[in-house]
């Protein structure tokens, strides 16, 4: 197995500290993918969300002054879909970094139809792909390509194999940041019956804010507490430092999500 090199291992945690900078309510902004490209170089890198199941691009994120997806490609993603193997192989459930040639050599390569359609057309010979482990509905991958010449390293693929836990990280913040926002909008105009509430927590972690659907939550699954105090069961979560909590009362999920002092409550009957 390779080793994280030291040369590398500065560079990497200094990523890691950046993207958290860099991103918010769009974790992997151009920005993010520009700094992720000085960890892996290729001529192209790119962030693509898919539904895989329904053929739906959700969103997609280029690196500034790239020219990905200019090339005369003339199909569709999904109609070589199935015949690109690193795509059908993070379809299994298998999420690691894979390169092209971990499963055709390129002579192999530029014998296929998928060369003739997709990646000659695009001046791609070379791909390495990583994604976040996802269900086939909503996909979330980076994509690093190469035209003729040396392919990519286990050194690349290393990098990205250790940046894994930390992109779903940064996909899950992000998420939990959006769903923040749309609870803040709705404050004004919620009532005590409203599924979603939000808690804002002091520095002591007593009860700086909480919206009145948010306190009935706490009590129906969580029980009574003292004024400005969380019920224990909820302080102990946070003080775990856990980022989700589930609870099931009577045929009813609550949802408890912490973005830094703010948890976001939801629940689904």
């Amino acid at each position: 197995m390779v080793a994280l090199a030291a040369r590398d291992a500065e560079p990497l945690l200094r990523f890691v500290a950046l993207s958290e900078e860099l991103g918010g309510e769009d974790p992997f902004t151009p920005e993010v993918l520009e700094e992720l490209g000085k960890l892996v170089p290729a001529d192209s890198v790119s962030y693509c969300e898919q539904d895989r199941v329904r053929q739906r691009v959700h969103h997609t994120v280029g690196r500034p002054g790239d020219e990905w997806g200019d090339g005369d490609v003339s199909v569709s993603c999904w109609d070589i879909a199935a015949e690109h193997p690193v795509c059908s192989w993070h379809n299994r459930g298998d999420f690691r970094a894979l390169k092209l040639s971990d499963f055709l050599t390129l002579q192999q390569l530029r014998r296929t139809r998928i060369y003739a359609l997709w990646f000659r057309p695009s001046g791609t010979e070379r791909e390495l792909d990583v994604a976040i482990p996802s269900p086939p509905w909503h996909t979330k991958t980076f994509l690093f390509e190469r035209g003729p010449g040396r392919d990519f390293t286990e050194r690349d693929r290393l990098m990205l194999d250790l940046l894994q836990p930390h992109f779903g990280r940064l996909w899950r913040a992000a998420q939990t940041r959006r769903r923040l926002q749309t609870a803040i909008a709705a404050l004004e105009s919620a009532s005590e019956l409203d599924p979603r509430g939000l808690i804002v927590l002091a520095p002591d972690g007593r009860i700086e804010f909480a919206s009145p659907s948010a306190r009935r939550l706490i009590g129906e699954h969580f029980g009574v507490a003292p004024e400005g105090e969380l019920p224990r069961a909820l302080a102990q979560w946070v003080e775990s430092g856990s980022l989700t909590l589930t609870r099931r009362v009577a045929g009813c999920r609550l949802t408890v999500d912490r973005s830094g002092d703010a948890l976001l409550l939801e629940e689904i009957r």
